[in-house]
């Protein structure tokens, strides 16, 4: 019997390759903190904005509402809705952005380069949220990396993911319409949650972070996270991102083959 690979929730993170043609669709970084009843105050939002509005100039607040699920399926509408603000550097469409509402500052891309380069843009953000609005604490820092593959790689992908990540998928091919896995998992700093698997036309897990498009795909959307209550310290938060970021990379990589790296430009 052949020896399963065991998915590498601890212990160093291979050496980046570099993808330049990654099928990479966002990358969010997010910092909870306890609720801040300032946010919605537009008058405080004024000095955070003017620091990061040489990077961010759009500024859009959305009202977004809350609801509680219903026995039956039906939504419920609850208090008051939550104030996001959102800062992008486009106004329709951005490749950077920000979003700072009552509980957490989230920055995210679609315009990812290196974890160097975006872990630079996390530490302006979120010295600027310590020096402007001044949170105490942080509840939670998450970094989630969102691959998506079609068009046509899709057509091999059982030479692009190893066995263990294509599952049934092995016994099925492409015969089926729709195929997701979900697991939650300790892993360094924290845990890790992974959803991946193939997606028909037209749908999405996350309209959010994923819009949904016209043509089959398969997605592969990894969150590492740390939960911990601690004092709120910019240095702290990034270095904890930092590993969260590796620790995706060590998984993303026990994930696909070197066939995968070739097919997006990596040098293998």
């Amino acid at each position: 019997m052949a020896k399963t690979r065991e998915m590498p929730v601890q212990g160093p993170a291979p050496v980046e390759i570099p993808l330049p043609e990654a099928p990479l669709e966002s990358v969010i970084a997010q910092v909870r903190f306890p609720t801040l009843l300032t946010v919605p105050v537009s008058e405080r939002i004024i000095g955070f904005h003017e620091a990061i509005r040489d990077r961010y100039p759009y500024l859009d607040r959305q009202d977004v509402p809350t609801f509680m699920l219903m026995s039956g399926g039906s939504l419920k509408p609850m208090g008051e809705p939550v104030v996001h603000w959102r800062f992008a550097d486009d106004a329709t469409n951005y490749k950077w952005r920000v979003t700072l509402s009552t509980e957490f500052i989230a920055l995210e891309t679609r315009a990812y380069e290196s974890r160097k380069d975006f872990l630079r843009r996390l530490e302006m953000i979120v010295q600027t949220l310590e020096d402007t609005l001044a949170p105490t604490h942080m509840t939670r820092i998450g970094m989630r990396y969102i691959d998506q593959i079609k068009g046509a790689p899709l057509s091999r992908i059982e030479t692009l993911l190893e066995k263990e990540v294509l599952g049934v998928a092995c016994s099925v091919g492409t015969a089926a319409t729709q195929l997701l896995t979900q697991l939650t998992v300790a892993a360094e700093p924290g845990e890790l949650v992974a959803r991946w698997g193939k997606l028909p036309a037209n749908m999405t897990i996350d309209p959010n972070a994923v819009p949904p498009i016209a043509e089959e795909s398969w997605l592969l959307d990894l969150d590492v996270s740390q939960s911990v209550a601690m004092p709120f310290d910019t240095k702290a938060i990034v270095e904890t991102a930092g590993i969260a970021a590796e620790r995706v990379y060590a998984v993303f990589r026990w994930m696909v083959t070197n066939e995968f790296l070739k097919t997006y430009g990596g040098k293998v």
